[in-house]
This record gives structure tokens, sequence and C-alpha cells, in this order.
């Protein structure tokens, strides 16, 4: 993708760090995604969260959601590489009234925490860690396109983690949109902003549209342990642009 009106006028520095140099915000130019959201027991959600200020979205009176995302990122400040995030969305200090996202409307900008974030380069793996305490790790993403389908594979060595096959789906005009991803260091909640650009995106809630295959890593047994239920929805985003902020908040876990 060109650089076009996303990124004008934002402050965008370079920073020393070790040997390097790396720019801040994060400029994401040319980005794929699928992803998903899954329900998931509500227990057993909360049970991931790092703090007891956290509260999985509750979609039904026993479940809340699980978010599966794998992103492609063709042009970045980081260079090219692949990422895969595995989140539970959740409210802070409050709790969602039940049938959130279905009967009532889900937040406008939700809120991520961040589980498991796999990507395919060290440059990716040590900035987010370093800077913000992603729960990062470098493993094998790969891509593959074929009869209307997109599949990521991700796997850790000769361990399968998981792959989600979606299809391409048609697609509409979807506006800027903003959500908060949530990690944890030292004792704190950190938040960080992605802001994405207007866009082309399929969606859609028919389980024939997307599969999710479970291997035999431990994260795989970790999630299977969820009892990851019915698909609350898929996306399919062949092409758009993000700016990711640095942590912008810091609150007591």
């Amino acid at each position: 993708m060109e650089e076009k009106e996303f990124f004008r006028e934002i402050e965008h520095a370079e920073m020393p760090w070790g040997e390097r140099s790396i720019w801040v915000p994060v400029f994401y130019r040319d980005t794929m995604s699928v992803g998903a959201l899954f329900a998931a027991p509500y227990e057993r959600l909360k049970a991931l969260l790092p703090s007891t200020r956290m509260h999985p979205i509750r979609v039904t009176p026993g479940n809340g959601v699980l978010s599966i995302s794998c992103m492609e990122f063709r042009d970045s400040d980081l260079g090219p590489y692949n990422e895969v995030s595995i989140s539970v969305p959740f409210t802070l200090d409050k709790p969602t009234p039940v049938f959130t996202g279905s009967l009532r409307k889900g937040p406008k900008e939700p809120y991520l925490y961040i589980h498991h974030l796999p990507v395919t380069t060290e440059i990716a793996r040590a900035a987010g860690v370093e800077f913000a305490g992603y729960p990062k790790f470098v493993a094998s993403i790969e891509f593959e396109r074929e009869a209307g389908w997109v599949s990521c594979c991700l796997a850790e060595g000769e361990r399968h983690i998981l792959t989600l096959v979606g299809r391409q789906l048609d697609l509409r005009d979807a506006p800027r949109s903003r959500s908060h991803a949530f990690t944890v260091r030292n004792g704190r909640l950190l938040r960080s902003e992605m802001i994405s650009s207007e866009r082309r995106v399929g969606a859609s809630r028919d389980a024939s549209d997307l599969r999710l295959e479970l291997g035999d890593h431990q994260i795989a047994q970790e999630l299977k342990g969820l009892e990851i239920g019915r698909l609350l929805g898929y996306q399919y985003q062949p092409e758009y642009q993000s700016v990711l902020t640095p942590v912008i908040e810091s609150l007591a876990a």
C-alpha cells in the first residue's frame, strides 16, 4: 500500500535502541489479517487474566470471548514479519452484562489482554518485550492462499500450535477503528493503542467460513483445555494500515 493521508502529521520519532534505532509510534504501512472470536467458558478465560480488575466480555451466562488473529505485516517500521495474537477481550473494574456482543452492543474500542503473541523476527520480539512487555516469542508463521481461502499455520520448532483457515469473503467498507492492548509487567497493567485505517473487510458468523485446528504444542494443549466453543465472528482484511503507540498508561494490577 502507498503511504497516504493516514500517517500525515503524526509525529514519528527515531529513538536510539542498543546498537540501532527504532521509530515510535510504529507505523504498519501494509497489513493483511484473518481473525476470529470464539465462545469459551467464562471462568476459564478469567483464570488467564492477571488481575481481578479484569473481567472477560460475557456473551452468555457461562461464556466469554477468546480472540485469535493472524497478521501479515508486509511493510512496517520493524520490517516485514508475521504475528499471531491470542487474547481475551475484557472490561476493567466493572463486569459487562450478560449477552454483551449479541443482545447488547460490545465496547466500541475493545480492551484486549494479550496472552500469547508469537512473531517471526527477533527484532519484532525484542522490541515488543522491551518496550511494552508483550508476551512474544519467535515462531514459524506461514500464510498460504488457495482456492479462495487464506490459511495461517503457527508452529514452534517441530511442534504445531494452530492453523487458522478462513474464506476470502466479499468485502465491504469499514471505518477507522481503535483497540487497546494490555500486558502486565512488574505488577502493573500496561496499555497501548492500535489505530487501524479505513479499509475493506469481509465478515461472517457462519462456521463454514472458518476452521481452527489445534496441534500438540503446550499452547495448543492450553487452548484445548479452554474448551473453545462456537464461532462468534470472523473477519478477513486483505489490506490496511495502522499505528501502534508505545505504552500510554500504567495501572495497578
